[in-house]
């Protein structure tokens, strides 16, 4: 009889870490969303609003392709 051997099974999917990760990128990026949203696009005030350096928030922005533009308010006066 052949001694038995254990081998591990192939992995299903991805590994709790690459979850977490992933899910905390998610969050990061709705929260950096929906601040901009409120301060209409304003960095400053939105890395204020955050609590994080306005250098981070810029960073983050152009990791996750958010740009600022987006959420500024486009005012036409009718005359």
């Amino acid at each position: 009889m052949a001694p038995f051997e254990y081998s591990e099974p192939a992995p299903l999917g991805p590994s709790l870490k690459a979850i977490a990760e992933a899910a905390a990128a998610d969050a990061e990026q709705q929260a950096i969303r929906r601040v901009l949203q409120v301060t209409r696009g304003n960095k400053s005030e939105a890395a204020r609003l955050l609590r994080t350096d306005y250098k981070t928030l810029h960073l983050k922005m152009k990791q996750y392709g958010i740009p600022a533009a987006d959420f500024r308010d486009v005012v036409t006066r009718a005359q």
